[in-house]
């Protein structure tokens, strides 16, 4: 354990753990620090709404959190991001928040205060991820043993350092699937809208311009480059009627989602 500290991706890890907001004493405080700048709730298929919140530190692409409504009505958050209160009294007319999926070991920045506002939320994790997750919020479930319960297809990628997982849902018009940071998609519209000054970053790290994995991931993440192709690639074929994709940090892609999973996995055959 103490040499994997040292190993180029643990130290890329740790980067994103220098990302944090205050702390206080008081919850209602806590909840209003976590508080950055954020789209409104949009909808990108029946049961499914997506927000793209922008972090303080320059240079850092915007973050993305998912909304499932679950057979029961209730709401599955993937990756939370705190809200203003009008905007999270809309979430809540949505549904009740039961669940929240703690993607990995970087997306954990506002998890604490979302168990601190919803007490009874259930909180899971990949496996891989839980000791990192629980650094700063106890974990009740993992997440590819609990979540099959509500029809979610967990996907372990292939090819890829373990760290998370891709989620299958079940929409009322098809599926959607649900990446967090082996897949980007950093769209010009995407950047202009929401932080134009880190184009040039992002391009000179080979992380804006395309959907796939970045030159980052390749690096930190991933292991086999041809495993993980074909992985995208059983996924295009094998997943009907997928109707939404949705990454961490990216446009949501909601046209022609079989042909993008085969266009990263083709980028996976050159260079670039």
């Amino acid at each position: 354990m103490k040499q994997e500290k040292f190993l180029p991706s643990e130290i890329f890890y740790s980067l994103f753990s220098l990302v944090k907001t205050p702390k206080t004493q008081n919850p209602k405080e806590e909840w209003e620090a976590h508080v950055l700048p954020h789209s409104p709730i949009q909808e990108l298929a029946p049961n499914l709404w997506h927000v793209t919140g922008i972090l303080p530190a320059s240079g850092h692409p915007p973050r993305e959190m998912i909304l499932y409504k679950l057979p029961d009505s209730t709401l599955l958050i993937h990756s939370g991001i705190v809200l203003n209160e009008a905007t999270m009294r809309q979430l809540e007319s949505l549904g009740t928040p039961k669940i929240i999926i703690v993607p990995n070991r970087i997306h954990r920045l506002d998890a604490c205060v979302f168990k601190q506002r919803y007490p009874n939320i259930t909180v899971v994790a990949p496996a891989a991820a839980i000791p990192y997750v629980e650094q700063v919020v106890s974990v009740d479930a993992t997440a590819e043993e609990y979540l099959p319960q509500y029809g979610i297809v967990c996907h372990q990628p292939i090819g890829i350092r373990p760290q998370e997982l891709a989620y299958e849902l079940q929409l009322p018009t098809g599926k959607a699937l649900i990446f967090t940071d082996i897949l980007f998609n950093l769209t010009d519209s995407y950047l202009d809208k929401y932080t134009p000054a880190t184009k040039l970053p992002l391009n000179i790290l080979g992380a804006y311009g395309f959907f796939g994995i970045t030159r980052l991931g390749k690096m930190f993440y991933m292991t086999d480059r041809n495993a993980y192709r074909q992985w995208l690639e059983s996924l295009a074929d094998n997943i009907t009627d997928l109707q939404v994709i949705s990454v961490a940090h990216g446009e949501p892609i909601i046209n022609n989602c079989t042909q993008k999973l085969h266009e990263a996995a083709a980028r996976l055959n050159t260079n670039k």
